[in-house]
């Protein structure tokens, strides 16, 4: 799952540290032959700044070790794969894991990424459908007509699929828990794993990796590598391919690898035309927009609406404007929190930027401010604890050409803009999932043939709405696997084949 631009570390109460029992957590490098604590340690923080735990580093060499250990260890068969993948799902929802509940690992999740407890606990359940769903998705993958390998015979005369490569490394993002349910169908298909954790988010593959050990996984098959910046390119290059996610630099830097797959900006959307009334499916809008706090690549980020848009926008922003501001671990939240410094600093870039360009107010939500109080402050809530929760921003454009059209930020945020139909969806630029709310059958056609864009949903379906087994930003297969011709004996062949 790409996802909303990364700030710092996450969020918290005052004094409060991730683990239950008041101790810092120490998040070691997890290799096949089990936990390593390295010399090299980095702490990070919950958006408090207090210091919630310390990442074992592992240097260039360690990741090279690691990875030929991966290598070298036997295949496991896929049905065994198959079958840990769905108890490890399982287990992710609703075991203690080296001492881990569920819920101490919901909160340990939001206080240090500053995401709403709730994002965690609908984790808790998407793991456990995507490990059931495994099997079922992998054979959907696969291509009509081509055999995996463990079921090719000796005088077999077919297309066999097969892997690019048997270790991928994956840079994972903290935006969202859910990103990591990517990498589980790669151990589907046999690839050994090594993730380099967020230090916005460790505990989701942490426990991931427990989940799967324990379920019976090969321990060869999982990695858990963290690393610094500076080190993490060796992840890349070392393994045999890799899974990226960052902004459009990082898209641009692999644009032309084939051998990195770089997950971006989502730049989602929802399209209304002058059909439908949008005032009867405010709650679709809203809901694509500030979903899981609004960090999701699949969260809307834009909105075209042919009646009325600036009445939409002012009307979103209302209804935005009334979610809870609250600590990450409320179960109320609904908005991400990070260190006040960082809101602060993040609010000033937004008074220069978008708030400059048609903000619109949510009416009765916000006091007006003192006539020495930083008018940037107008984009975040104090909490009175070190941490701020970042408030909903709505943008009114008088056109989807405006830049700040396909802005994405951390947090809820929606560029409003009108539409016209002579304003086809090639011009909507690359979009992760569009959510059509139109009668117009050949307008929706015409965005699902739309080679920019990737997800099409018509009606009352928000843009983050997946379900296991469906594509994503396309499916992970085709960038992980092949297929190839293997003919298996005498008698096979018809003549010459096509000139090379």
């Amino acid at each position: 799952m790409p996802g909303r631009p990364e700030t710092a570390a996450g969020a918290g109460q005052a004094g409060a540290t991730t683990d239950t029992g008041g101790a810092p957590d120490d998040i070691t490098v997890e290799r096949p032959s089990g936990p390593y604590r390295s010399a090299a340690r980095t702490t990070f923080t919950d958006a408090t700044g207090t210091p919630a735990g310390e990442l074992s580093l592992a240097p260039p060499l360690l990741i090279r070790q690691v990875l030929n250990e991966m290598r070298a260890a036997p295949e496991q068969p896929a049905a065994e794969r198959l079958a840990a993948l769905a108890r490890a799902g399982e287990l992710f929802a609703t075991a203690t894991l080296d001492g881990e509940t569920p819920d101490a690992y919901c909160r340990r999740q939001a206080l240090v990424s500053g995401l709403p407890v709730s994002v965690a606990r609908r984790t808790l359940d998407r793991v456990a459908r995507t490990g059931r769903a495994a099997a079922d998705t992998l054979a959907a993958q696969r291509p009509t007509g081509a055999v995996p390998l463990d079921a090719l015979s000796a005088g077999d005369t077919t297309a066999v699929w097969v892997r690019k490569g048997d270790v991928l490394g994956v840079l994972a993002p903290g935006n969202h828990p859910a990103t990591h349910l990517e990498w589980l169908g790669a151990l589907a298909l046999g690839y050994r794993v090594a993730v380099r954790p967020s230090q916005r988010d460790p505990f989701t593959p942490r426990r991931l990796v427990r989940a799967l050990r324990e379920a019976g996984l090969a321990p060869a098959y999982t990695a858990l590598l963290p690393t610094t910046h500076e080190h993490a390119e060796a992840l890349v290059e070392q393994a045999d391919l890799g899974l990226v996610y960052g902004g459009d630099g990082v898209v641009a830097r692999y644009a032309d690898s084939r051998r990195v797959l770089a997950q971006g900006p989502g730049r989602s959307k929802v399209l209304i035309t002058r059909d439908v009334p949008w005032r009867d499916h405010l709650d679709t809008v809203a809901d694509s927009v500030a979903a899981d706090a609004g960090v999701q690549c699949l969260n809307a980020s834009a909105v075209l609406c042919e009646d009325d848009p600036r009445g939409l926008a002012r009307a979103l922003a209302d209804r935005l404007g009334r979610l809870p501001l609250l600590p990450p671990d409320h179960p109320d939240a609904a908005l991400p929190v990070r260190p006040l410094d960082e809101a602060r600093r993040l609010a000033r870039q937004l008074h220069d930027t978008v708030g400059a360009v048609g903000a619109v107010d949510p009416a009765g939500t916000r006091p007006a401010a003192a006539p020495d109080t930083d008018p940037a402050e107008r984009f975040f809530a104090d909490l009175g604890d070190g941490s701020a929760a970042l408030r909903p921003l709505v943008v009114s454009l008088d056109s989807p050409r405006d830049p700040h059209f396909g802005t994405e930020l951390p947090f809820p945020y929606a560029a409003v803009a009108p539409w016209t139909p002579d304003l086809r969806p090639s011009a909507f630029g690359r979009t992760l999932s569009l959510t059509v709310l139109s009668e117009d059958a050949s307008l929706v056609r015409e965005c699902v043939a739309s080679p920019l864009i990737r997800n099409v949903h018509q009606g009352d379906v928000p843009t983050h709405w997946t379900r296991p087994g469906l594509p994503h930003d396309g499916s992970l297969a085709e960038f992980l696997m092949e297929s190839k011709t293997y003919a298996g004996g005498p008698g096979t062949a018809a003549g010459p084949g096509p000139a090379g």
